[in-house]
């Protein structure tokens, strides 16, 4: 292994480069690359150049033996997971580092395929639920053209919002029509329910369609966009090719009734 005067060691510390590190953890050298971009290991004590990393061996060995300790199986009551398949993620813990009423960031301690646990950032929201007006004719959609801040984008989307605590999403698809256009619709259908961004963020998102609507009252909603508008279907493939749909569920409801239709 190769040595080096360092300030701040002992003259007898043994030094590993990033391939000696990677061979006494059994991993790739990249994955002690990615540990070291994360933050999740000791910091080289050395750097020569900019590409050559140097670790205390000792300080290596005593954070492996630490790491170890904190994803072996617990003795609580808790069984510690099995994996069931060879690519499946196991999942030992969960810790919080933000919540709020709208949105949790939390470290998840995970431990992939290939046997090197780590601790992985995870944002979890609020289901949401959005619904496919479509007119009697069948020709027409209802959608709301809406500025969004975070993107700075004005898009059509379809009606819809965050599900409340212990409320049916098909009751928050209903509830959100009349808040924000007046409306009440008859029967819904189920579309699909997915997660726009299943990476890292949980947020299942609940898209139905209704056949017509009722004007039965006066919006309460007022910061959700211009209003209903009806737009033929037979448009909404040039719209999607301008830019004019950005919403993830908007997009998914679109899609699905342009392949498959309206249904019954």
């Amino acid at each position: 292994m190769p040595s080096a005067p360092c300030d701040n060691l002992r003259m007898d510390s043994e030094l590993w480069t990033t391939t000696n590190v990677a061979d006494y953890l059994g991993v790739d050298v990249r994955t002690v690359s990615a540990y070291r971009h994360r933050g999740q290991m000791p910091a080289p004590v050395q750097t020569l150049g900019k590409r050559t990393h140097l670790w205390d061996a000792r300080t290596i060995r005593e954070w492996n033996a630490s790491r170890k300790a904190k994803h072996a199986p617990s003795q609580a009551a808790v069984p510690a997971p099995e994996r069931t398949d060879p690519h499946e993620w196991l999942v030992w813990g969960e810790r919080d580092l933000y919540t709020s009423e709208w949105v949790r960031l939390s470290l998840v301690e995970v431990d992939p395929p290939d046997g090197e646990p780590f601790e992985h950032h995870v944002v979890t929201m609020p289901e949401a639920a959005m619904t496919a007006i479509v007119d009697e004719t069948g020709e027409r959609v209802g959608l709301v053209w809406r500025h969004r801040f975070a993107s700075g984008v004005w898009n059509w989307e379809l009606p819809g919002g965050l599900v409340d605590e212990g409320e049916d999403p098909a009751e928050t698809a209903r509830r959100e029509i009349l808040e924000e256009l007046g409306r009440e619709v008859g029967e819904l259908r189920h579309l699909m329910t997915f997660e726009p961004m299943i990476g890292m963020v949980r947020s299942p998102h609940h898209v139905y369609t209704a056949r017509g609507c009722d004007v039965t009252s006066e919006p309460t909603e007022k910061n959700e966009g211009t209003g209903l508008q009806w737009i033929a279907l037979d448009s909404v493939r040039g719209r999607i090719d301008a830019g004019e749909v950005r919403n993830s569920g908007t997009l998914a409801a679109l899609l699905y009734l342009l392949s498959f239709g309206i249904g019954e």
